[in-house]
Protein backbone atom coordinates (compact mmCIF):
# COMPACT_ATOMS: atom_id res chain seq x y z
CA UNK A 1 0.00 0.00 0.00
CA UNK A 2 1.27 3.29 -0.80
CA UNK A 3 0.47 6.71 0.63
CA UNK A 4 1.12 10.03 -1.19
CA UNK A 5 2.04 12.50 1.70
CA UNK A 6 -0.64 16.03 0.62
CA UNK A 7 0.80 18.68 -1.03
CA UNK A 8 2.46 21.07 0.89
CA UNK A 9 3.37 24.68 0.35
CA UNK A 10 6.94 25.70 -0.12
CA UNK A 11 7.88 22.30 -0.53
CA UNK A 12 9.09 21.45 -4.40
CA UNK A 13 7.42 18.38 -6.02
CA UNK A 14 10.53 16.70 -6.38
CA UNK A 15 11.16 16.80 -2.43
CA UNK A 16 7.86 15.43 -1.95
CA UNK A 17 8.06 11.98 -0.33
CA UNK A 18 5.59 8.69 -0.32
CA UNK A 19 5.67 6.46 2.48
CA UNK A 20 5.13 2.80 1.75
CA UNK A 21 3.54 0.72 3.97
CA UNK A 22 4.44 -2.88 3.70
CA UNK A 23 3.76 -6.25 4.89
CA UNK A 24 7.00 -6.05 6.67
CA UNK A 25 6.34 -3.19 8.55
CA UNK A 26 3.04 -5.07 9.75
CA UNK A 27 5.08 -8.14 10.38
CA UNK A 28 7.23 -5.53 12.62
CA UNK A 29 4.13 -4.47 14.08
CA UNK A 30 3.07 -7.87 14.95
CA UNK A 31 6.29 -8.80 16.91
CA UNK A 32 6.28 -5.65 18.87
CA UNK A 33 2.43 -6.73 19.67
CA UNK A 34 4.29 -10.06 20.85
CA UNK A 35 6.77 -8.58 22.85
CA UNK A 36 4.22 -5.94 24.70
CA UNK A 37 2.31 -9.10 25.43
CA UNK A 38 4.30 -10.42 26.57
CA UNK A 39 5.55 -7.83 28.91
CA UNK A 40 1.96 -7.40 30.12
CA UNK A 41 1.56 -11.05 31.12
CA UNK A 42 4.06 -10.96 33.33
CA UNK A 43 3.62 -7.35 34.62
CA UNK A 44 -0.04 -8.69 35.43
CA UNK A 45 0.54 -12.42 36.52
CA UNK A 46 0.93 -11.60 40.29
CA UNK A 47 -2.54 -10.35 40.42
CA UNK A 48 -3.71 -13.70 40.26
CA UNK A 49 -1.54 -15.19 42.61
CA UNK A 50 -2.36 -12.05 45.36
CA UNK A 51 -4.25 -14.59 47.66
CA UNK A 52 -1.54 -17.42 47.20
CA UNK A 53 1.24 -15.12 47.43
CA UNK A 54 0.22 -13.58 49.96
CA UNK A 55 -0.85 -16.52 52.42
CA UNK A 56 2.39 -18.29 51.18
CA UNK A 57 4.52 -15.11 52.45
CA UNK A 58 2.30 -13.86 55.12
CA UNK A 59 2.11 -10.43 53.54
CA UNK A 60 -0.66 -7.98 54.38
CA UNK A 61 -2.71 -6.45 51.90
CA UNK A 62 -0.54 -2.82 51.79
CA UNK A 63 2.20 -4.94 51.28
CA UNK A 64 0.78 -6.55 48.13
CA UNK A 65 -0.52 -3.27 47.07
CA UNK A 66 3.29 -2.39 46.86
CA UNK A 67 4.38 -4.84 44.79
CA UNK A 68 1.33 -4.44 42.30
CA UNK A 69 2.08 -0.50 42.35
CA UNK A 70 5.31 1.24 43.49
CA UNK A 71 7.68 -1.33 43.68
CA UNK A 72 6.91 -1.98 39.73
CA UNK A 73 5.06 0.85 38.70
CA UNK A 74 7.04 3.85 40.08
CA UNK A 75 10.54 1.77 38.87
CA UNK A 76 8.81 1.48 35.71
CA UNK A 77 8.35 5.06 35.16
CA UNK A 78 11.75 6.12 36.39
CA UNK A 79 13.76 4.06 34.28
CA UNK A 80 11.82 4.58 31.13
CA UNK A 81 13.02 8.03 30.73
CA UNK A 82 16.93 7.15 30.39
CA UNK A 83 16.20 4.31 28.82
CA UNK A 84 14.10 6.24 25.85
CA UNK A 85 17.07 8.52 25.69
CA UNK A 86 19.33 5.49 24.84
CA UNK A 87 16.37 4.22 22.35
CA UNK A 88 16.65 8.40 20.65
CA UNK A 89 20.36 7.79 20.00
CA UNK A 90 20.99 3.99 19.70
CA UNK A 91 19.60 0.92 17.82
CA UNK A 92 15.72 0.52 19.17
CA UNK A 93 16.05 -2.81 17.79
CA UNK A 94 18.51 -4.06 20.49
CA UNK A 95 17.88 -2.11 23.01
CA UNK A 96 14.18 -4.06 23.17
CA UNK A 97 15.76 -7.43 22.74
CA UNK A 98 17.83 -6.64 25.71
CA UNK A 99 14.92 -5.43 27.51
CA UNK A 100 12.93 -9.00 26.70
CA UNK A 101 16.03 -10.91 28.11
CA UNK A 102 16.25 -9.11 31.00
CA UNK A 103 12.65 -8.46 32.44
CA UNK A 104 12.10 -12.43 31.52
CA UNK A 105 14.77 -13.09 33.61
CA UNK A 106 13.54 -11.47 36.54
CA UNK A 107 9.78 -12.53 36.30
CA UNK A 108 11.37 -16.55 36.86
CA UNK A 109 13.23 -15.10 39.61
CA UNK A 110 10.18 -14.16 41.24
CA UNK A 111 9.32 -18.11 41.29
CA UNK A 112 12.44 -18.42 44.07
CA UNK A 113 11.27 -15.26 46.49
CA UNK A 114 10.76 -16.31 50.49
CA UNK A 115 10.42 -13.07 51.46
CA UNK A 116 8.45 -9.81 50.70
CA UNK A 117 11.96 -8.21 50.23
CA UNK A 118 13.39 -10.57 47.26
CA UNK A 119 9.95 -10.63 45.87
CA UNK A 120 9.70 -6.89 45.61
CA UNK A 121 13.89 -7.43 44.02
CA UNK A 122 11.97 -9.56 41.06
CA UNK A 123 9.04 -6.80 40.42
CA UNK A 124 12.04 -3.85 40.17
CA UNK A 125 14.00 -5.97 38.03
CA UNK A 126 11.05 -6.63 35.60
CA UNK A 127 10.00 -2.69 35.92
CA UNK A 128 13.69 -1.90 34.70
CA UNK A 129 13.35 -4.45 31.53
CA UNK A 130 9.73 -3.69 30.76
CA UNK A 131 10.33 -0.13 31.24
CA UNK A 132 12.98 0.08 27.89
CA UNK A 133 9.82 -1.61 25.32
CA UNK A 134 7.06 0.71 25.01
CA UNK A 135 8.91 4.46 24.14
CA UNK A 136 11.27 2.46 21.19
CA UNK A 137 8.74 0.57 20.45
CA UNK A 138 6.20 3.42 19.61
CA UNK A 139 9.11 5.51 18.17
CA UNK A 140 10.06 2.36 15.71
CA UNK A 141 5.99 2.31 14.56
CA UNK A 142 6.22 5.78 13.79
CA UNK A 143 9.11 5.31 11.52
CA UNK A 144 7.43 2.37 9.73
CA UNK A 145 3.94 3.97 9.40
CA UNK A 146 2.82 7.73 8.23
CA UNK A 147 1.01 10.20 10.26
CA UNK A 148 -2.79 8.96 9.55
CA UNK A 149 -2.30 5.42 10.61
CA UNK A 150 -0.67 5.70 13.58
CA UNK A 151 -3.19 5.70 16.12
CA UNK A 152 -4.88 2.58 14.81
CA UNK A 153 -1.51 0.96 14.62
CA UNK A 154 -0.65 2.19 18.16
CA UNK A 155 -4.07 0.80 19.04
CA UNK A 156 -3.19 -2.87 17.67
CA UNK A 157 -0.03 -2.81 19.28
CA UNK A 158 -1.81 -1.83 22.80
CA UNK A 159 -4.01 -5.21 22.35
CA UNK A 160 -0.86 -6.46 24.10
CA UNK A 161 -2.78 -5.64 26.92
CA UNK A 162 -5.78 -7.54 26.31
CA UNK A 163 -4.06 -10.80 25.53
CA UNK A 164 -1.57 -10.44 28.02
CA UNK A 165 -4.07 -9.36 30.40
CA UNK A 166 -6.19 -12.31 29.56
CA UNK A 167 -3.07 -14.76 29.07
CA UNK A 168 -2.28 -13.40 33.14
CA UNK A 169 -5.63 -14.46 34.37
CA UNK A 170 -6.29 -17.16 32.92
CA UNK A 171 -2.95 -18.91 32.48
CA UNK A 172 -1.68 -17.92 35.88
CA UNK A 173 -4.43 -19.49 37.28
CA UNK A 174 -4.97 -22.26 35.54
CA UNK A 175 -0.47 -22.76 36.21
CA UNK A 176 -0.89 -21.51 39.97
CA UNK A 177 -3.79 -24.23 40.85
CA UNK A 178 -2.18 -27.17 39.46
CA UNK A 179 1.73 -26.83 39.82
CA UNK A 180 1.78 -24.07 42.10
CA UNK A 181 2.42 -19.73 41.73
CA UNK A 182 6.03 -19.88 42.00
CA UNK A 183 6.03 -22.52 38.93
CA UNK A 184 3.66 -20.36 37.02
CA UNK A 185 6.40 -17.53 37.13
CA UNK A 186 8.97 -19.87 36.22
CA UNK A 187 7.25 -20.70 32.48
CA UNK A 188 5.79 -17.02 32.08
CA UNK A 189 9.86 -15.86 32.32
CA UNK A 190 10.95 -19.14 30.41
CA UNK A 191 8.92 -17.37 27.14
CA UNK A 192 10.95 -13.96 27.03
CA UNK A 193 13.99 -15.61 25.62
CA UNK A 194 12.52 -17.17 22.33
CA UNK A 195 10.67 -13.80 21.63
CA UNK A 196 14.53 -11.96 22.11
CA UNK A 197 15.71 -13.98 19.42
CA UNK A 198 13.26 -13.89 17.12
CA UNK A 199 13.56 -10.05 17.88
CA UNK A 200 17.06 -10.24 17.09
CA UNK A 201 17.02 -12.18 13.97
CA UNK A 202 14.14 -10.86 12.14
CA UNK A 203 13.64 -7.44 12.94
CA UNK A 204 15.27 -4.19 11.40
CA UNK A 205 15.91 -0.67 12.75
CA UNK A 206 14.01 1.50 10.37
CA UNK A 207 15.18 4.71 9.33
CA UNK A 208 14.21 7.97 11.28
CA UNK A 209 11.94 10.03 9.83
CA UNK A 210 13.53 13.70 8.89
CA UNK A 211 12.42 16.93 11.87
CA UNK A 212 9.55 18.74 10.56
CA UNK A 213 10.02 22.64 10.65
CA UNK A 214 6.12 23.08 11.85
CA UNK A 215 6.47 20.96 14.83
CA UNK A 216 7.22 23.79 17.55
CA UNK A 217 8.40 21.44 20.60
CA UNK A 218 12.35 21.42 21.66
CA UNK A 219 13.60 18.00 21.52
CA UNK A 220 13.77 16.39 24.91
CA UNK A 221 12.58 19.39 26.78
CA UNK A 222 10.10 18.98 29.42
CA UNK A 223 9.16 22.51 29.42
CA UNK A 224 8.26 22.62 25.90
CA UNK A 225 6.53 19.30 26.46
CA UNK A 226 4.14 20.55 29.22
CA UNK A 227 3.92 23.94 27.73
CA UNK A 228 2.17 22.38 25.24
CA UNK A 229 -1.89 22.43 26.38
CA UNK A 230 -2.88 19.72 24.02
CA UNK A 231 0.07 17.39 25.58
CA UNK A 232 -0.49 18.55 28.94
CA UNK A 233 -3.94 18.07 29.86
CA UNK A 234 -3.39 14.36 27.54
CA UNK A 235 -1.01 13.38 30.15
CA UNK A 236 -2.57 14.90 33.47
CA UNK A 237 -5.86 12.65 32.54
CA UNK A 238 -4.28 9.93 31.25
CA UNK A 239 -2.75 9.97 34.69
CA UNK A 240 -6.25 10.26 36.44
CA UNK A 241 -7.38 7.37 34.45
CA UNK A 242 -4.02 5.44 35.14
CA UNK A 243 -4.69 5.05 38.79
CA UNK A 244 -8.54 4.40 38.00
CA UNK A 245 -7.25 1.96 36.22
CA UNK A 246 -5.33 0.42 38.05
CA UNK A 247 -7.25 0.02 41.28
CA UNK A 248 -9.48 -1.91 39.36
CA UNK A 249 -7.56 -3.89 37.47
CA UNK A 250 -5.34 -5.19 39.95
CA UNK A 251 -7.86 -5.52 42.59
CA UNK A 252 -11.03 -7.35 41.33
CA UNK A 253 -9.53 -10.65 41.28
CA UNK A 254 -8.53 -10.61 44.97
CA UNK A 255 -12.20 -9.41 45.73
CA UNK A 256 -13.96 -11.62 43.47
CA UNK A 257 -12.17 -14.32 45.19
CA UNK A 258 -12.89 -12.60 49.08
CA UNK A 259 -16.21 -11.77 47.66
CA UNK A 260 -17.60 -14.52 46.05
CA UNK A 261 -15.28 -17.36 47.00
CA UNK A 262 -14.10 -18.54 43.75
CA UNK A 263 -10.66 -20.45 43.19
CA UNK A 264 -8.10 -18.94 41.72
CA UNK A 265 -8.17 -20.57 38.06
CA UNK A 266 -12.70 -19.73 38.26
CA UNK A 267 -11.62 -16.31 38.71
CA UNK A 268 -9.19 -16.43 35.96
CA UNK A 269 -11.36 -17.99 33.55
CA UNK A 270 -14.24 -15.93 33.76
CA UNK A 271 -12.61 -12.93 34.17
CA UNK A 272 -9.63 -13.13 31.80
CA UNK A 273 -12.01 -14.19 29.43
CA UNK A 274 -13.61 -11.67 29.93
CA UNK A 275 -11.42 -9.19 30.38
CA UNK A 276 -9.21 -10.17 27.50
CA UNK A 277 -12.02 -9.80 24.90
CA UNK A 278 -13.07 -6.18 26.12
CA UNK A 279 -9.82 -4.91 26.36
CA UNK A 280 -8.85 -6.21 22.79
CA UNK A 281 -12.46 -4.43 21.34
CA UNK A 282 -12.12 -1.65 23.38
CA UNK A 283 -8.54 -1.22 22.37
CA UNK A 284 -9.14 -1.43 19.16
CA UNK A 285 -12.56 0.77 18.81
CA UNK A 286 -10.66 3.32 20.41
CA UNK A 287 -7.96 3.52 18.31
CA UNK A 288 -10.25 3.24 15.24
CA UNK A 289 -12.95 5.40 16.29
CA UNK A 290 -10.54 8.61 17.35
CA UNK A 291 -9.23 8.39 13.87
CA UNK A 292 -12.72 8.49 12.34
CA UNK A 293 -14.02 11.45 14.84
CA UNK A 294 -10.76 13.72 14.09
CA UNK A 295 -10.87 13.10 10.33
CA UNK A 296 -14.40 15.89 10.82
CA UNK A 297 -12.81 17.90 13.98
CA UNK A 298 -9.30 17.19 15.33
CA UNK A 299 -10.96 17.47 18.98
CA UNK A 300 -13.62 15.12 18.23
CA UNK A 301 -11.37 12.01 19.04
CA UNK A 302 -10.52 13.30 22.67
CA UNK A 303 -13.76 14.51 23.18
CA UNK A 304 -15.29 10.75 22.12
CA UNK A 305 -12.84 9.67 24.93
CA UNK A 306 -14.24 12.07 27.82
CA UNK A 307 -17.04 11.22 27.60
CA UNK A 308 -16.43 7.56 27.66
CA UNK A 309 -14.60 7.85 30.59
CA UNK A 310 -17.51 10.00 32.50
CA UNK A 311 -19.52 6.84 31.58
CA UNK A 312 -17.20 4.27 32.56
CA UNK A 313 -16.95 5.87 36.91
CA UNK A 314 -20.68 5.22 37.97
CA UNK A 315 -20.64 1.97 35.42
CA UNK A 316 -17.79 0.36 37.74
CA UNK A 317 -18.75 1.49 41.15
CA UNK A 318 -21.99 0.05 40.54
CA UNK A 319 -20.30 -3.41 39.71
CA UNK A 320 -18.65 -4.00 43.49
CA UNK A 321 -22.13 -3.39 44.72
CA UNK A 322 -23.97 -5.87 43.15
CA UNK A 323 -24.57 -9.61 44.64
CA UNK A 324 -24.66 -11.78 41.58
CA UNK A 325 -21.28 -12.26 40.34
CA UNK A 326 -22.79 -12.73 36.63
CA UNK A 327 -24.02 -8.94 37.07
CA UNK A 328 -20.38 -7.88 38.56
CA UNK A 329 -18.91 -9.19 35.18
CA UNK A 330 -21.78 -6.93 33.11
CA UNK A 331 -21.39 -4.00 34.76
CA UNK A 332 -17.29 -4.57 35.10
CA UNK A 333 -17.07 -5.06 31.38
CA UNK A 334 -19.24 -2.25 30.29
CA UNK A 335 -16.80 0.55 32.10
CA UNK A 336 -13.75 -2.00 31.14
CA UNK A 337 -14.48 -1.32 27.49
CA UNK A 338 -15.27 2.52 28.05
CA UNK A 339 -11.97 2.63 29.83
CA UNK A 340 -9.52 0.60 27.53
CA UNK A 341 -10.04 2.88 24.56
CA UNK A 342 -7.54 5.55 25.39
CA UNK A 343 -4.17 3.71 24.31
CA UNK A 344 -3.99 4.50 20.73
CA UNK A 345 -5.21 8.08 20.77
CA UNK A 346 -3.35 8.99 23.63
CA UNK A 347 0.01 7.89 22.77
CA UNK A 348 -0.64 8.60 18.75
CA UNK A 349 -1.30 12.49 19.75
CA UNK A 350 2.07 12.45 22.03
CA UNK A 351 4.31 11.10 19.15
CA UNK A 352 2.03 13.20 16.31
CA UNK A 353 3.23 16.44 18.10
CA UNK A 354 7.07 16.07 18.96
CA UNK A 355 10.19 16.19 17.05
CA UNK A 356 11.29 12.27 15.44
CA UNK A 357 13.86 12.54 17.22
CA UNK A 358 12.66 13.00 20.87
CA UNK A 359 9.41 10.82 20.69
CA UNK A 360 11.48 7.74 22.70
CA UNK A 361 11.25 10.43 25.08
CA UNK A 362 7.95 11.92 25.01
CA UNK A 363 6.42 8.70 25.14
CA UNK A 364 8.72 8.14 28.41
CA UNK A 365 7.29 11.16 29.95
CA UNK A 366 3.74 10.08 29.18
CA UNK A 367 4.33 6.86 30.59
CA UNK A 368 6.41 8.15 33.81
CA UNK A 369 2.99 10.08 34.57
CA UNK A 370 0.45 7.21 33.64
CA UNK A 371 2.45 4.23 34.72
CA UNK A 372 4.46 5.88 37.73
CA UNK A 373 2.41 8.25 38.86
CA UNK A 374 -0.97 6.68 37.92
CA UNK A 375 -1.22 3.24 37.63
CA UNK A 376 2.01 2.87 40.41
CA UNK A 377 -0.09 4.75 42.92
CA UNK A 378 -3.36 3.64 41.77
CA UNK A 379 -3.27 0.09 43.39
CA UNK A 380 -1.05 0.65 45.99
CA UNK A 381 -3.77 3.38 47.59
CA UNK A 382 -6.46 0.99 46.97
CA UNK A 383 -4.69 -1.65 49.76
CA UNK A 384 -3.62 0.99 51.69
CA UNK A 385 -7.59 2.44 51.90
CA UNK A 386 -8.53 -0.88 51.71
CA UNK A 387 -6.56 -1.82 55.42
CA UNK A 388 -7.43 1.68 56.53
CA UNK A 389 -11.49 0.64 56.27
CA UNK A 390 -10.97 -3.01 57.68
CA UNK A 391 -11.72 -1.52 60.67
CA UNK A 392 -14.96 0.34 59.66
CA UNK A 393 -16.57 -2.37 56.79
CA UNK A 394 -14.38 -5.72 57.36
CA UNK A 395 -13.92 -7.65 54.58
CA UNK A 396 -15.49 -5.25 52.77
CA UNK A 397 -13.33 -2.42 52.78
CA UNK A 398 -11.64 -3.58 49.49
CA UNK A 399 -15.31 -3.01 47.52
CA UNK A 400 -15.15 0.74 49.45
CA UNK A 401 -11.80 1.42 48.55
CA UNK A 402 -12.02 0.52 44.52
CA UNK A 403 -14.77 2.19 44.12
CA UNK A 404 -13.92 5.26 45.30
CA UNK A 405 -10.45 5.15 43.54
CA UNK A 406 -12.88 4.77 40.69
CA UNK A 407 -14.23 8.25 40.76
CA UNK A 408 -11.07 9.56 39.78
CA UNK A 409 -11.84 8.80 35.77
CA UNK A 410 -14.53 11.57 36.12
CA UNK A 411 -11.34 14.08 36.60
CA UNK A 412 -9.39 12.22 32.97
CA UNK A 413 -12.94 13.11 31.47
CA UNK A 414 -12.18 16.46 32.46
CA UNK A 415 -8.87 16.84 31.25
CA UNK A 416 -9.30 15.26 27.75
CA UNK A 417 -12.47 17.00 26.73
CA UNK A 418 -10.12 20.19 27.23
CA UNK A 419 -6.78 18.42 25.19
Amino acid sequence: MTIAIPDTPGIPQAERVEVRVTWYAWYVTFILTACYTLSFLDNKIPFILVQLIKRDLSLTDTQMGILAGPAFSLTYAICTIPLAKLSDRFSRKYVIVGAVTIWSAFTASCGFAHSFALFMFGRVGVAFGESALTPAAHSMIADYFPERQRAKVIAIYFTGIAVGGFLALSVGGFLADRYGWRSAMYAVGATGIVLSLLMLTTVREPVREQKNPARKLSEGSLVALFAHPAIRNTIIGGTLLGMAFASSSAWSPAYIMRSYGMSASATGASLGALSGTIALAGTLLGGFLASWFSRKDIRYGHRFLAIAFLLAAPLNVISFFVDSYPLFLLFHAMAALLVITYPGPTYATIQSLVEPGSRSFAAAVTLFCIQGIGIAFGAFFTGYLSDQLAGQFGQNSLRWSIAAMSLLSIGAAFHYWAA
